[in-house]
Protein backbone atom coordinates (compact mmCIF):
# COMPACT_ATOMS: atom_id res chain seq x y z
CA UNK A 1 0.00 0.00 0.00
CA UNK A 2 3.07 2.23 -0.15
CA UNK A 3 3.94 4.82 -2.79
CA UNK A 4 5.55 3.88 -6.09
CA UNK A 5 8.89 5.19 -4.88
CA UNK A 6 8.99 2.83 -1.90
CA UNK A 7 7.91 -0.10 -4.06
CA UNK A 8 10.74 0.78 -6.44
CA UNK A 9 13.23 0.83 -3.55
CA UNK A 10 12.17 -2.68 -2.52
CA UNK A 11 12.52 -3.95 -6.11
CA UNK A 12 15.92 -2.29 -6.55
CA UNK A 13 17.24 -3.63 -3.25
CA UNK A 14 15.88 -7.12 -3.97
CA UNK A 15 17.82 -7.26 -7.25
CA UNK A 16 21.01 -6.25 -5.42
CA UNK A 17 20.41 -8.79 -2.66
CA UNK A 18 19.86 -11.54 -5.23
CA UNK A 19 23.36 -10.97 -6.63
CA UNK A 20 24.93 -10.71 -3.15
CA UNK A 21 23.92 -14.35 -2.63
CA UNK A 22 25.92 -15.51 -5.64
CA UNK A 23 29.28 -15.12 -3.91
CA UNK A 24 30.77 -15.06 -0.44
CA UNK A 25 30.61 -11.72 1.33
CA UNK A 26 33.71 -10.55 3.21
CA UNK A 27 34.20 -7.71 5.68
CA UNK A 28 36.93 -6.17 3.53
CA UNK A 29 34.93 -6.18 0.28
CA UNK A 30 31.83 -4.70 1.88
CA UNK A 31 33.70 -1.96 3.71
CA UNK A 32 35.32 -1.14 0.37
CA UNK A 33 31.83 -0.80 -1.15
CA UNK A 34 30.86 1.56 1.65
CA UNK A 35 34.00 3.65 1.09
CA UNK A 36 33.30 3.90 -2.66
CA UNK A 37 29.72 4.97 -1.90
CA UNK A 38 31.00 7.65 0.49
CA UNK A 39 33.25 9.13 -2.18
CA UNK A 40 30.55 9.10 -4.84
CA UNK A 41 27.98 10.69 -2.53
CA UNK A 42 30.49 13.31 -1.40
CA UNK A 43 31.09 14.33 -5.01
CA UNK A 44 27.39 14.71 -5.76
CA UNK A 45 26.49 16.37 -2.47
CA UNK A 46 29.21 19.01 -2.89
CA UNK A 47 28.26 19.51 -6.53
CA UNK A 48 24.60 20.02 -5.65
CA UNK A 49 25.50 22.32 -2.77
CA UNK A 50 27.64 24.49 -5.05
CA UNK A 51 24.83 24.54 -7.62
CA UNK A 52 22.26 25.76 -5.11
CA UNK A 53 24.65 28.28 -3.53
CA UNK A 54 25.00 29.89 -6.94
CA UNK A 55 21.40 29.70 -8.15
CA UNK A 56 19.10 29.30 -5.13
CA UNK A 57 20.89 30.14 -1.90
CA UNK A 58 17.63 30.12 0.09
CA UNK A 59 17.47 26.31 -0.22
CA UNK A 60 20.74 25.86 1.66
CA UNK A 61 21.18 26.31 5.41
CA UNK A 62 24.06 25.56 7.79
CA UNK A 63 22.67 22.16 8.77
CA UNK A 64 22.38 21.03 5.16
CA UNK A 65 25.89 22.25 4.39
CA UNK A 66 27.29 20.17 7.25
CA UNK A 67 25.38 17.12 6.02
CA UNK A 68 26.72 17.68 2.51
CA UNK A 69 30.29 17.38 3.77
CA UNK A 70 29.60 13.94 5.31
CA UNK A 71 26.56 12.67 3.36
CA UNK A 72 26.74 9.02 4.31
CA UNK A 73 27.38 9.31 8.04
CA UNK A 74 24.98 12.28 8.37
CA UNK A 75 22.22 10.49 6.45
CA UNK A 76 21.81 13.14 3.78
CA UNK A 77 20.01 10.52 1.68
CA UNK A 78 18.29 7.87 3.80
CA UNK A 79 18.62 5.04 1.27
CA UNK A 80 22.37 5.39 0.93
CA UNK A 81 22.90 5.41 4.70
CA UNK A 82 20.58 2.43 5.29
CA UNK A 83 22.24 0.55 2.43
CA UNK A 84 25.73 1.26 3.79
CA UNK A 85 24.74 -0.07 7.23
CA UNK A 86 23.32 -3.17 5.56
CA UNK A 87 26.57 -3.70 3.64
CA UNK A 88 28.56 -3.48 6.87
CA UNK A 89 26.31 -6.14 8.45
CA UNK A 90 26.01 -8.32 5.34
CA UNK A 91 29.04 -10.64 5.89
CA UNK A 92 27.79 -11.56 9.37
CA UNK A 93 24.17 -11.81 8.27
CA UNK A 94 25.01 -14.07 5.33
CA UNK A 95 27.20 -16.41 7.38
CA UNK A 96 24.66 -16.47 10.20
CA UNK A 97 21.82 -17.46 7.89
CA UNK A 98 23.95 -20.18 6.32
CA UNK A 99 24.79 -21.52 9.76
CA UNK A 100 21.08 -21.80 10.64
CA UNK A 101 20.53 -24.53 8.10
CA UNK A 102 17.43 -25.16 6.03
CA UNK A 103 14.98 -25.96 8.85
CA UNK A 104 15.66 -22.91 11.01
CA UNK A 105 16.13 -20.61 8.04
CA UNK A 106 12.67 -21.53 6.73
CA UNK A 107 11.22 -21.10 10.23
CA UNK A 108 12.82 -17.65 10.45
CA UNK A 109 11.38 -16.67 7.06
CA UNK A 110 7.89 -17.75 8.10
CA UNK A 111 8.23 -15.87 11.40
CA UNK A 112 9.23 -12.57 9.81
CA UNK A 113 6.53 -12.95 7.14
CA UNK A 114 3.91 -13.31 9.86
CA UNK A 115 5.27 -10.41 11.92
CA UNK A 116 5.74 -8.06 8.99
CA UNK A 117 3.23 -9.48 6.51
CA UNK A 118 0.01 -10.77 8.01
CA UNK A 119 -0.19 -8.33 10.90
CA UNK A 120 0.22 -5.36 8.53
CA UNK A 121 -3.44 -5.77 7.54
CA UNK A 122 -4.57 -5.05 11.12
CA UNK A 123 -4.67 -1.28 11.80
CA UNK A 124 -2.73 -0.32 14.92
CA UNK A 125 -1.08 -3.73 15.25
CA UNK A 126 2.63 -4.52 15.29
CA UNK A 127 2.83 -4.72 11.50
CA UNK A 128 0.09 -2.22 10.82
CA UNK A 129 1.50 0.72 12.74
CA UNK A 130 3.01 3.27 10.32
CA UNK A 131 6.45 3.43 11.96
CA UNK A 132 6.77 -0.34 11.51
CA UNK A 133 5.56 -0.13 7.92
CA UNK A 134 8.05 2.57 7.05
CA UNK A 135 10.89 0.37 8.30
CA UNK A 136 10.44 -1.80 5.21
CA UNK A 137 12.59 0.71 3.36
CA UNK A 138 15.11 1.13 6.20
CA UNK A 139 18.04 -1.03 7.27
CA UNK A 140 15.86 -3.45 9.23
CA UNK A 141 13.55 -3.67 6.25
CA UNK A 142 16.55 -4.59 4.11
CA UNK A 143 17.46 -7.37 6.54
CA UNK A 144 13.86 -8.62 6.40
CA UNK A 145 13.97 -8.70 2.59
CA UNK A 146 17.37 -10.40 2.59
CA UNK A 147 16.03 -13.19 4.83
CA UNK A 148 13.13 -13.80 2.43
CA UNK A 149 15.25 -13.63 -0.74
CA UNK A 150 17.98 -15.90 0.65
CA UNK A 151 15.33 -18.44 1.69
CA UNK A 152 13.99 -18.54 -1.85
CA UNK A 153 17.41 -18.76 -3.52
CA UNK A 154 18.97 -21.34 -1.21
CA UNK A 155 16.11 -23.65 -0.33
CA UNK A 156 13.12 -23.25 -2.65
CA UNK A 157 12.31 -24.50 -6.13
CA UNK A 158 12.20 -21.57 -8.59
CA UNK A 159 8.68 -20.27 -9.19
CA UNK A 160 6.90 -21.21 -12.40
CA UNK A 161 4.83 -18.72 -14.39
CA UNK A 162 1.76 -20.25 -12.76
CA UNK A 163 3.20 -19.64 -9.27
CA UNK A 164 4.00 -16.04 -10.18
CA UNK A 165 0.49 -15.53 -11.54
CA UNK A 166 -1.05 -16.86 -8.32
CA UNK A 167 1.15 -14.59 -6.20
CA UNK A 168 0.35 -11.54 -8.30
CA UNK A 169 -3.36 -12.34 -8.24
CA UNK A 170 -3.29 -12.79 -4.47
CA UNK A 171 -1.45 -9.52 -4.01
CA UNK A 172 -3.86 -7.60 -6.22
CA UNK A 173 -6.82 -9.24 -4.45
CA UNK A 174 -5.51 -8.24 -1.02
CA UNK A 175 -4.87 -4.72 -2.27
CA UNK A 176 -8.44 -4.40 -3.51
CA UNK A 177 -9.77 -5.86 -0.26
CA UNK A 178 -7.72 -3.35 1.69
CA UNK A 179 -8.85 -0.48 -0.52
CA UNK A 180 -12.52 -1.25 -0.01
CA UNK A 181 -12.25 -1.85 3.74
CA UNK A 182 -14.84 -0.20 6.01
CA UNK A 183 -14.60 3.58 6.01
CA UNK A 184 -13.72 3.85 9.70
CA UNK A 185 -10.70 1.59 9.32
CA UNK A 186 -9.47 3.49 6.28
CA UNK A 187 -9.98 6.78 8.09
CA UNK A 188 -7.90 5.53 11.00
CA UNK A 189 -5.12 4.40 8.68
CA UNK A 190 -5.08 7.75 6.89
CA UNK A 191 -4.82 9.48 10.24
CA UNK A 192 -1.82 7.30 11.10
CA UNK A 193 -0.24 8.12 7.74
CA UNK A 194 -0.79 11.86 8.21
CA UNK A 195 0.62 11.65 11.72
CA UNK A 196 3.71 9.80 10.51
CA UNK A 197 4.24 12.26 7.64
CA UNK A 198 3.92 15.19 10.02
CA UNK A 199 6.48 13.71 12.40
CA UNK A 200 8.89 13.50 9.48
CA UNK A 201 8.34 17.11 8.42
CA UNK A 202 7.96 18.81 11.81
CA UNK A 203 4.39 19.88 10.99
CA UNK A 204 2.49 18.16 13.81
CA UNK A 205 0.77 21.42 14.71
CA UNK A 206 -1.17 21.36 11.41
CA UNK A 207 -2.96 18.10 12.22
CA UNK A 208 -6.65 18.22 12.98
CA UNK A 209 -7.83 16.60 16.22
CA UNK A 210 -9.39 13.12 16.05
Amino acid sequence: MASGGKVGVVIFFSISARFFLDKEQTIKSNLKRVWIMERELLFWSLTLMAFYLMLDRACIDAKLMIKSIAPLSMSLWWYATAYAIFLALLPFLSKGLKALGRKYHLALAITVLIIRGLTSFIPGSLGGYPSINSSLTGVFGFIYLFIIISTYKWYMTPFTLKNIGVLLGTGIGLSLLFEFAPFRIRFKLRHYQRLEASHGHDRIRHLSAV
